[in-house]
């Protein structure tokens, strides 16, 4: 009874722990509503783009976002604002933005893979192996709270087999409970994992779009630097290092450059 007892204090003091870990993180699906006043003007939004006022939709869909609000529909359809407004730029902006909020919509993608058709720069992307590829698809199948979500549930799993483990009188069922517990486990850390992945996306911006018509891309961040080529606006890049105000950009095709921070915007 000592050893239970203590098995079980262990457990609580362990669930408590990883929850408030994946609380810290945000990749547990919080159940936060929209306030009214946001939701009426994002339906006042939708209603200007179906009449065809594009311009007075993109005003509406800004002034939501500009009050700190963020949600896959407002960014996917001020994009398709912009979008018919010709603004092929920040159209691109908002539809990456989306996607990083629903990483897996159909529409979402195809609407940026179309509208990159316009941008100057036809940048081919560099060739992954098939393993990373399928492995970088499954993780961006799902948002950070969907797989938040999978971790929570399979934790919880594991925690009931775990103590039907405890308690079991065969050896057999140990056997069954523990190796069943033991898989529960490991899939609650691994979706675990790819929440912390996708939220570290939506946290740490770095990734952004070229919203200058031209830009020089710099070998070292200086004004002098040797000029490597243009980048012209709506080109997405990655960014991978900061120094004063000039930012390292990584482009599709594994080429590295620096230029002015003010020369993108970040997803």
């Amino acid at each position: 009874m000592e050893r239970i007892t203590r098995n079980s204090r262990v457990m609580r003091n362990f669930i408590q722990k990883y929850s408030l870990v994946l609380l810290f993180l945000g990749i547990i699906p919080l159940a936060w509503g929209q306030p009214a006043a946001l939701q009426d003007s994002l339906i006042k939004g939708n209603q200007l783009y179906s009449a065809a006022k594009y311009a007075s939709a993109v005003k509406t869909y800004e002034a939501i976002a500009a009050k700190g609000f963020e949600s896959f529909e407002l960014y996917y359809n001020l994009g398709n604002a912009l979008y018919k407004s010709n603004n092929i730029t920040y159209a691109i902006l908002n539809y990456e933005r989306a996607l990083k909020l629903s990483p897996n919509n159909e529409d979402a993608r195809f609407n940026l893979e179309m509208t990159k058709k316009q941008v100057v720069d036809n940048i081919d992307l560099l060739p992954e192996p098939g393993f990373l590829r399928w492995w970088h698809e499954l993780i961006n199948s799902r948002p950070a709270d969907s797989w938040g979500t999978h971790s929570l549930i399979s934790f919880f799993l594991f925690l009931l087999l775990f103590a039907l483990f405890l308690f079991a009188t065969s050896i057999r069922n140990k056997q069954l409970t523990f190796w069943f517990a033991l898989t529960a486990l490991c899939y609650s850390l691994l979706t675990f994992s790819f929440g912390s992945s996708q939220r570290s996306k939506l946290v740490n911006h770095n990734s952004g779009v070229i919203t200058e018509r031209s830009v020089r891309l710099k070998g070292s961040p200086s004004e002098t630097g040797t000029e490597l080529f243009i980048l012209h606006e709506g080109l997405s890049v990655q960014i991978t290092d900061k120094l004063g105000d000039w930012i390292e950009i990584r482009l599709a095709d594994g080429n590295k450059g620096w230029v002015k921070e003010g020369a993108l915007i970040r997803i």
